[in-house]
């Protein structure tokens, strides 16, 4: 018995080796037979693209700006700078003497005393007739240092009347003096107005020029005597002319 026990122990031994023989070159088979299958083919076949517009494809090649182009373009600032530079200023539009007196006249005070047309009132003096600018001041620059100083001005130099002529008045205390909120051109631009526009005196610098400097200088500041000469100058080198 104890010999039957000990032969069967070998015989199970040789068969588990033998199975396990067996199930290695079948495990071992499989990466074999793995790597002999074929590689996958990889598809190198270039995309083809989606067909474009015609009118796409033309503006994309279009060329933007010429190339001759790009230069002027680049100078416009400068050309334009010179252009502006080389402009004349605009010249003001000036009124003549004769427009210029009327404006003064009308506007600035003459006419709401002696009336536009000249013909006073009862408190104050007509500027035309028998008695108007023109008769009492047979020279122009006697009516320039009345306008200038008025009533006031002449009684602080120690005259008692004004006028140049037979018509000599007393004076009274209406007359404002105008010398110092208008200027001397202004001034005698209305000067001018009442005696040609209202009297129909034609202008002469000979007459204007009569006593001028004298008179003024009897009277006024050197300063105001030089502004008035300055516009009786201008009018002896351009002399003022009524409008058409």
């Amino acid at each position: 018995m104890g010999g039957g026990s000990g032969d069967s122990a070998p015989s199970d031994s040789g068969t588990a080796a033998t199975g396990s023989e067996a199930v290695v070159p079948a495990a071992s088979a499989a990466p074999a037979a793995a790597s002999s299958a074929p590689p996958a083919l990889v598809d190198n076949t270039p995309a083809v693209p989606e067909p474009v517009a015609p009118w796409v494809a033309a503006a994309q090649s279009r060329q933007k700006i010429p190339y001759w182009a790009i230069p002027v373009l680049a100078m416009l600032p400068f050309w334009g700078a010179i252009y502006m530079l080389t402009l004349d200023t605009p010249t003001p539009t000036e009124l003549g003497a004769y427009e210029a007196g009327d404006e003064v006249y009308n506007n600035k005070g003459c006419s709401g005393c002696h009336g536009g047309a000249g013909a006073g009132n009862g408190n104050n003096p007509a500027l035309i007739g028998p008695t108007g600018a023109t008769k009492t001041f047979t020279v122009p620059a006697n009516q320039v240092t009345w306008i200038a100083l008025g009533s006031a001005g002449y009684k602080a130099a120690g005259l008692e009347t004004y006028g140049d002529a037979d018509v000599v008045r007393p004076i009274g205390g209406g007359m404002p003096g105008w010398v110092d909120s208008l200027t001397a051109e202004e001034i005698m631009d209305a000067i001018l107005h009442e005696r040609s526009a209202l009297n129909d005196e034609e202008f002469s610098v000979e007459m204007w020029r009569d006593g001028f400097e004298e008179a003024l200088s009897a009277l006024l500041p050197a300063d105001k005597v030089a502004e008035f000469t300055a516009v009786l100058d201008d009018w002896e080198s351009d002399p003022p002319a009524p409008a058409a």
